[in-house]
C-alpha cells in the first residue's frame, strides 16, 4: 500500500491516525463482533477487515516506491517433542499463526519477540534466539501495511510436559505442530514464507 492519499501532516505531526480504505477519511474505530476484529468508518460507514493505521510507536517505513513497510518479530517457540506453536488469528491477517507482532519504535527485535510471545500466549521462552531476517511482499496486516520485514526467533518451552498456552485476544485454537505439519494447514501467507525460507534453519535449533 502506498500513502499518497494522505495529508502531508500526517506524516509528521506524532499522531495516531486511522484511515478508511474506502473514503480515506481519518475516522475509523475497531470492534470486536462474533470472535473478529473489524474497523468501522465513522465518516462513511464502511466495514472493514483493516484501515491505513500509521503510528509513531510503531517501526515503519516507505521503500523508494512508496511501498508502506512495517518490520515484524515472530517467534517459532517449540516445545519439548519438537513441535511449534501455532494459533489462529482473531484480526486480518486471518489464518494460523505464529507469536508475533509489530516492533515499536526504538524497540530492538528480540524485546518486541519475548514481549509478543508473552503477550499472545502467555508464555516466556528459554534460550530466544535470532534465526533470520526476510522481507515479505504481499503480507498485509489490518494496519494497512502490505508488506513487512520479519525477524524471525526460535525459543524453547516445557519440560516434558504441556506448556501452559493462555492465549490473548488475536488468537484462538492453539496447536501444537511439527513444521511439515503446519505446512498441511491454512497458513498465513507470511508464517508460509518464512517456513519455507527459514525451515532449514529452525530445524537445526
Amino acid at each position: 500500500m502506498k500513502l499518497d492519499f494522505l495529508p502531508p501532516q500526517a506524516l509528521t505531526d506524532g499522531a495516531v491516525h486511522h484511515y478508511c480504505l474506502r473514503c480515506h477519511e481519518d475516522a475509523v474505530r475497531w470492534r470486536t463482533r462474533d470472535g473478529r476484529r473489524h474497523c468501522v468508518c465513522g465518516a462513511c460507514g464502511a466495514v472493514r477487515d483493516r484501515a491505513l493505521v500509521l503510528d509513531p510507536a510503531v517501526t515503519w517505513w516507505t521503500d523508494e516506491e512508496g511501498e508502506y513497510w512495517h518490520e515484524t518479530a515472530g517467534v517459532f517457540v517449540r516445545d519439548a517433542r519438537g513441535r511449534f506453536l501455532f494459533f489462529d488469528r482473531t484480526a486480518f491477517p486471518f489464518g494460523l499463526t505464529i507469536p508475533a507482532g509489530h516492533v515499536e519504535r526504538d524497540e530492538a527485535s528480540s524485546a518486541a519477540a519475548a514481549r509478543e510471545l508473552a503477550e499472545e500466549t502467555g508464555l516466556t521462552a528459554r534460550g530466544l534466539a535470532f534465526v533470520g531476517r526476510i522481507p515479505v511482499p504481499g503480507d498485509g496486516c489490518r494496519r494497512g501495511a502490505d508488506a513487512h520485514v520479519w525477524d524471525v526467533y526460535h525459543g524453547e518451552v516445557g519440560d516434558g510436559g504441556e506448556a501452559a498456552v493462555r492465549l490473548g485476544p488475536e488468537g484462538v485454537a492453539a496447536v501444537w505442530l511439527t513444521a511439515a505439519e503446519a505446512l498441511e494447514r491454512p497458513l498465513t501467507l507470511a508464517v508460509r514464507a518464512v517456513l519455507g525460507t527459514l525451515g532449514q534453519e529452525l530445524a537445526t535449533f
